[in-house]
């Protein structure tokens, strides 16, 4: 017979530390922030992401952001178009809280939502069964309730989704069907342009572009493979096998050969694109293993501001912000009790699993973040953590 009073005793333990995690968080935010603010949602949120527009009105600046629901199938689910408000600094107030301003129906729940980088107002989901849908942010009718493109390059529920930042129009996505395709949305038409259904043997996580080179993308998947392709050719350019389900994944957005993945083991893995094997096993192409979080990593992204500078996203309930600058610095004894050198900061305001992460496109150090507790997460770093390896200007009389 099973020990239910165990598991019991197991969960109300659990919850009372998470309440006191939470807590200490609560006490330390004004030392760790510029700013912290957070939003309850009727129903948890699988994406979020900044839209690029923005308005800057005496040290307030409007912004808005993209969200989802996932319901359970309890209710109807929607992609959701929020608005907040940031401060330029900790003199000016603004309304942080964001506030749902437009609703889009969806026939399932929303894993993932992304703006087209050249037309930021379309704007495209994947579903729980794996279909793909377009809308267009600005329509006024009733009609913009609903989609404008609907297409299932897919049979299956899936995750990732990116629209090419160099071809316009240009869809990625990938699937639990074991396939990553490309789709034309050019046109009026939905065109898959690119299909690999062989390739992966499990079901895949994720899929980028590269952010410099306009053919290049990749995928990761349950089979612990990451592969390269080129949109120009059938087979794929080069393979690296992990130990672990691989989640998600993300190109640096200012290094050409550097690409971060993170799994189901809880470290993040950096890699060198030129050295990545295509031989089954072999692990060549790893430079760095960092270890902080421990749960699966669920997302990934590359500051667009800071080279080397990584968040990432995990089942602990955690978001770590990384330094890869730092890799491999001397540490002394009671620092490295904190975490590796690399580790900046780690952001645990959620008490539920991290779901998606976005960095804020025109405000650096600010992001954004939703988790299974139903909460948005908008902060921005605080100076004091910004400015905590800058040593003090000295005059040439302070010296002796």
């Amino acid at each position: 017979m099973a020990d239910t009073d165990g598991i019991q005793d197991d969960e109300i333990q659990t919850e009372v530390t998470i309440k006191e995690e939470y807590e200490l968080w609560r006490k330390n935010c004004r030392y760790m922030y510029e700013f912290v603010a957070e939003t309850a949602l009727t129903w948890p949120s699988l994406t979020i992401q900044w839209l690029p527009d923005h308005v800057d009105e005496e040290g307030v600046i409007n912004s808005r952001l993209l969200l989802g629901t996932h319901t359970s199938g309890e209710d109807t689910n929607y992609l959701k178009l929020a608005n907040t408000q940031l401060p330029s600094n900790k003199s000016v107030k603004a309304n942080t809280r964001l506030k749902i301003i437009k609703k889009f129906e969806n026939n399932f729940e929303i894993n993932r939502a992304r703006y087209m980088p050249q037309q930021p107002e379309i704007v495209a989901t994947i579903n729980g069964g794996g279909e793909i849908d377009l809308y267009n942010l600005e329509g006024s009718t009733d009609d913009s309730k609903l989609s404008f493109s609907h297409f299932t390059p897919h049979s299956e529920n899936g995750y990732g989704l990116a629209w090419s930042p160099h071809s316009k129009g240009l869809l990625l996505t990938a699937s639990d069907d074991k396939s990553v395709v490309i789709t034309d949305t050019n046109n009026g038409g939905t065109t898959s342009i690119f299909r690999s259904t062989n390739d992966h043997q499990q079901i895949v996580n994720d899929a980028k572009w590269h952010s410099f080179d306009s053919n290049l993308f990749a995928s990761v998947s349950d089979d612990k493979y990451t592969i390269l392709f080129d949109a120009r050719t059938i087979d794929p350019v080069s393979r690296y096998y992990g130990a672990d389900e691989i989640n998600c994944l993300s190109f640096s957005t200012f290094s050409h050969n550097l690409l971060a993945i993170g799994g189901t083991n809880s470290n993040i893995n950096l890699l060198d694109m030129r050295k990545m094997s295509d031989k089954t096993g072999l692990k060549a192409g790893l430079l760095h293993s960092m270890m902080g979080h421990s749960d699966a990593i669920t997302s990934l992204e590359f500051s667009p501001h800071n080279d080397g500078v990584l968040a990432s996203g995990s089942q602990d309930r955690r978001l770590i912000i990384w330094d890869l600058f730092k890799v491999g610095e001397e540490q002394q004894q009671e620092d490295a009790e904190d975490g590796c050198p690399e580790l900046y900061m780690m952001h645990a305001g959620h008490t539920g699993a991290v779901t998606d992460l976005s960095w804020c496109p025109y405000k650096p150090w600010t992001l954004a973040s939703v988790a299974d507790d139903n909460l948005v997460h908008v902060w921005e770093v605080g100076q004091s953590i910004l400015n905590a390896d800058k040593q003090e200007d000295l005059n040439d009389d302070d010296l002796e």
